[in-house]
């Protein structure tokens, strides 16, 4: 009796240990909160700890592409029934529409000899006529993306007067579908 006594108290004490260390942080309720490099990088290393601040999906159900240290982000979308890539340009919360004045966005993709450079088009215009959401429809780029792991392209955009660089990858981990192989 005393050993299964013993083991309930030392189980108790185990899950109220580990439910004080799963928010690192205190109890925030549920609120987002972005990931701040210098500070959450001191207090990783004070600790003695690390926590993968991966940005998973965004909004559209597209991987989130941080640009700068988090200013902004970009969520790139692959509808390969519609053989589109579509960019949405995010705020620092990873949510919200951040729309600009540029009619397309250029995407540069290797090539054989050179690099490639396809545009990707402003979508519908926002409520103040710019555009947050650009896009290609191009079976070439959808089949690089999907078939070459390698496949990185990389676009510029110019947010609020600053410059910004991303890569985009078909990360075949992250979702479940079919891939089709033509005859």
């Amino acid at each position: 009796m005393r050993t299964q006594t013993g083991f309930w108290l030392l189980s108790a004490a185990v899950m109220l240990g580990l439910s004080g260390l799963a928010g690192c942080g205190g109890d925030k309720g549920g609120e987002y909160r972005t990931f701040d490099k210098g500070k959450d990088t001191a207090h990783d290393a004070e600790h003695g700890h690390t926590h993968d601040h991966g940005h998973g999906r965004g909004p559209h159900d597209g991987d989130l592409i941080e640009l700068g240290e988090e200013e902004f982000h970009a969520e790139v979308v692959f509808d390969e029934a519609g053989n589109k890539v579509i960019l949405y340009l995010l705020g620092a919360d990873a949510k919200t529409a951040v729309a600009i004045e540029a009619k397309e966005l250029s995407l540069e993709m290797p090539g054989k000899d050179a690099p490639v450079t396809h545009a990707l088009t402003a979508g519908p215009p926002d409520a103040d006529g710019k555009a947050s959401r650009f896009e290609i429809t191009s079976e070439e780029l959808i089949e690089a993306f999907h078939h070459d792991p390698k496949a990185v392209g990389k676009f510029k955009v110019s947010i609020g007067g600053k410059e910004f660089e991303g890569a985009i990858k078909h990360d075949h981990g992250d979702h479940d579908h079919k891939h089709e192989e033509k005859k």
